[in-house]
């Protein structure tokens, strides 16, 4: 092949390749979603669309495309769901049960009524979901929470702030749970 060809050759071998690469990227990217599941949203959600005047934003938790197309998937949705819907109603009873016995058992109602007391939590969206044993996950995620700044972390005295946390879900009596462990405690938060 003479030197003349073969440069039109390998810029027409690249420019296919890289649409193969386009529609496979669409492809994978694009969820499979059953009928009245919500619909899973790019990995970039962000509070920030969120005025602060409507901060925390919708209590509703929502799932990246990668979280979406986990095989835990959809229950962990829903544990989160009923978790976050618990402190929005400040209902220790109800969000006892989204969580394991052990965090219970670190965690007194009265106490946990005292930090709840004011909290509100909305802009809910899991990242990512990685599987750490066949019962254990980790669930990366972002949230906005407002409360009173007496009921605010003591590093951060804020009424509303973004965080980006690691949950631990461990799997206990057939149920996901929110769990307690050391994933928890690399979380990070920023004022709204």
């Amino acid at each position: 092949m003479s030197a003349r060809l073969l440069l039109p050759v390998v810029l027409l071998v690249a420019a296919a390749t890289a649409g193969v690469g386009v529609l496979a990227r669409d492809l994978y990217q694009r969820p499979v979603q059953a009928q009245g599941e919500q619909a899973a949203l790019p990995s970039s959600g962000s509070s920030s669309s969120v005025p602060r005047s409507a901060q925390p934003g919708s209590g509703a938790v929502q799932l990246s495309i990668d979280a979406s197309q986990h095989p835990d998937g959809q229950r962990v949705r829903d544990v989160l769901q009923q978790f976050f819907d618990a402190i929005n109603a400040h209902d220790y009873d109800q969000w006892a049960k989204t969580v394991t016995a052990h965090r219970v058992s670190q965690t007194p109602k009265s106490e946990w009524l005292s930090d709840y007391v004011t909290s509100q939590d909305g802009t809910i969206f899991v990242h990512r979901i990685e599987s750490v044993t066949p019962t254990r996950l980790r669930v990366l995620m972002t949230f906005t929470s407002t409360q009173d700044v007496a009921k605010a972390p003591a590093e951060l005295q804020a009424d509303c702030i973004h965080w980006r946390v690691v949950y631990p879900l461990q799997e206990e009596r057939g149920a996901l749970r929110v769990d307690l462990g050391t994933e928890g405690s690399t979380s990070q938060f920023t004022p709204c």
